[in-house]
């Protein structure tokens, strides 16, 4: 087969190659002879097999195949190859069989961008290649690109697939971020990436007990293997166990004893929870724990007994305590408006956050501490509504419907369309609004206020705790106080009404949250004709 008889693609090719044109003309000129040979066998094999005549790895594979069968070296079949992938680059035909076949990616970035698919970052990719982004890192996303072009819509599954170790899709999630930052993909990319480290050799999964001696290791083990649908404990009351165990460690230790649960350790442990700088409640707490793991371990029933004892005695003694909130109050004084002011500020703030973690805590954190200012629950049942069952979207904003933990009580209703806002940042999580309803059925049911660092489980208790105090001085909790004060303050409402906001009654009104939203909308708008009446001259 002569030259002529090649497509003209190929043709195309070795003129390049011959004027210059060509990205590597310089070092294919010196090998133009070869060039022109695997072009015509790549052509003659495929005619051969009844193929189409491009390059792609069916060819490929038919050609290498017949080199090898005629007997060809090995060193020259590397060679045709290495031209063959010259050819892909520059041409764009054949490529992913050229990034398959070869040992490493050495891809000149300037080819490498020419592909249609970085057509849409092609603005934004100068300032980034300016501020130090590797060959490497263009190389990598490439090949990711091309690997999400091969469906329609990306699974995680699909993302699994792709060859990369964990240290590079961490990388290579930020690089997308920064050129694409309100794409969906780039979760399921950030997901794959936690899965395929989780999954990892050598990795190890601590237990929710932590970290034990002997003989509690054992007793923690079996009694955490028991699953909680079988009356087995919570995750939650396994970890505070086994923080209660090493507080009695600790506390057998500065007394010279053996770290064992005896009766003499497990008086020390109670001695150190009432000198210590502890609530009273909180002491009570941690008596329970071990009491408990007493039981459960088999331990003498004198030891749980008095430890429960105790506990009894501690959990009394806190009812007639100063309300820990109401110190915190006095302390950091705080309203309603302050906090609606602070959700609106870090939300309007979160787009700034140059780390993606940060711009998902906040916009998180914004979303929770506006809906407990409107939406009078407990965090606990903040945290674990689910998406489409206690907390749904549909094109006029937000609704509720649950069943509050701790009472019972039943909230249902559309909420106020001021929340709409933030419970979508919530959702979307730095994602472009245009793929809301796509990223709402992905999630449903799953927790809203979710951690996409652990597949979508709602955050830990300690989380809203410390990032609440962290802004505003105050847990969650103290919003519901606010509320139970702000409302008993307003002649339109009862004491009823104010008592079923915070959970001490069995019956919810749904009336409450249509007529404060009239009157924080006529609020706004008579706040609104104040400014403009001080704008007016005279």
């Amino acid at each position: 087969m002569s030259e002529d008889q090649l497509p003209p693609k190929m043709q195309r090719f070795l003129k390049d190659i011959d004027t210059g044109r060509a990205y590597s003309a310089p070092a294919l000129q010196k090998k133009r002879a070869n060039v022109s040979s695997a072009l015509r066998c790549l052509a003659e094999t495929a005619q051969l097999n009844g193929l189409l005549v491009i390059l792609n790895a069916e060819t490929a594979g038919a050609m290498i195949k017949r080199l090898q069968t005629a007997n060809w070296s090995s060193s020259t079949i590397s060679g045709f190859k290495t031209l063959l992938r010259h050819y892909a680059y520059e041409t764009g035909e054949g490529e992913d069989w050229a990034l398959s076949s070869g040992a490493s990616d050495r891809r000149p970035v300037e080819l490498v961008l020419r592909a249609s698919h970085w057509a849409p970052y092609r603005a934004v990719l100068p300032m980034l290649l300016e501020g130090g982004i590797g060959d490497r890192e263009i190389r990598l996303a490439d090949r990711w690109l091309r690997h999400r072009n091969q469906v329609t819509h990306l699974s995680l599954d699909h993302a699994m697939t792709f060859h990369a170790d964990p240290g590079n899709l961490r990388g290579l999630a930020a690089f997308m971020t920064a050129i694409d930052p309100g794409n969906p993909d780039t979760l399921i990319l950030q997901a794959a990436q936690r899965k395929r480290r989780s999954t990892a050799k050598g990795v190890k999964h601590k237990p929710a007990y932590g970290e034990l001696p002997e003989p509690f290791l054992s007793q923690m083990k079996v009694i955490s293997r028991k699953p909680k649908e079988l009356g087995g404990l919570s995750t939650a009351r396994i970890k505070v166990m086994g923080c209660a165990i090493r507080r009695l460690i600790r506390a057998a230790k500065q007394r010279g004893l053996k770290p064992e649960l005896t009766m003499e350790t497990a008086t020390a442990f109670a001695e150190d929870l009432v000198s210590d700088d502890l609530k009273t409640i909180s002491a009570a707490g941690h008596c329970e724990f071990l009491g408990y793991f007493a039981k459960r371990a088999g331990y003498p029933a004198e030891i749980g007994e008095e430890l429960l004892e105790t506990h009894w005695s501690l959990k009394a003694e806190a009812r007639t305590d100063l309300k820990h909130k109401e110190i915190k109050l006095a302390k950091v004084p705080i309203d309603l408006v302050d906090l609606a002011k602070t959700a609106s500020e870090i939300l309007d703030q979160a787009p700034f956050q140059e780390d993606i973690r940060n711009r998902r805590r906040d916009y998180t954190l914004a979303g929770a501490i506006a809906l407990l200012c409107k939406l009078q629950i407990r965090a606990k049942d903040l945290r674990e509504g689910k998406i489409g069952k206690e907390f749904s979207r549909d094109s006029e904003g937000w609704s509720v419907d649950l069943k509050t933990s701790k009472t019972g009580t039943y909230i249902t209703g559309r909420l106020a369309d001021c929340l709409t806002p933030f419970l979508d940042a919530v959702l979307l999580m730095d994602t472009d609004p245009a793929y809301l309803w796509k990223i709402y059925d992905q999630r449903v049911g799953t927790a809203l206020f979710a951690n996409p660092a652990r597949d979508w489980q709602c955050y830990e208790r300690e989380w809203l705790r410390r990032n609440m105090t962290e802004r505003t001085g105050h847990s969650a909790h103290i919003v519901r106080t606010l509320i139970y004060d702000y409302v008993t303050l307003d002649a339109e409402l009862d004491a009823k009404v104010a008592q079923a906001l915070v959970g001490h009654a069995h019956a919810t009104s749904k009336q409450f949250y249509e007529v404060n939203a009239d009157r924080y909308r006529r609020m706004a708008a008579l706040m609104g004709l104040a400014a403009i009446e001080k704008a007016l001259p005279g």
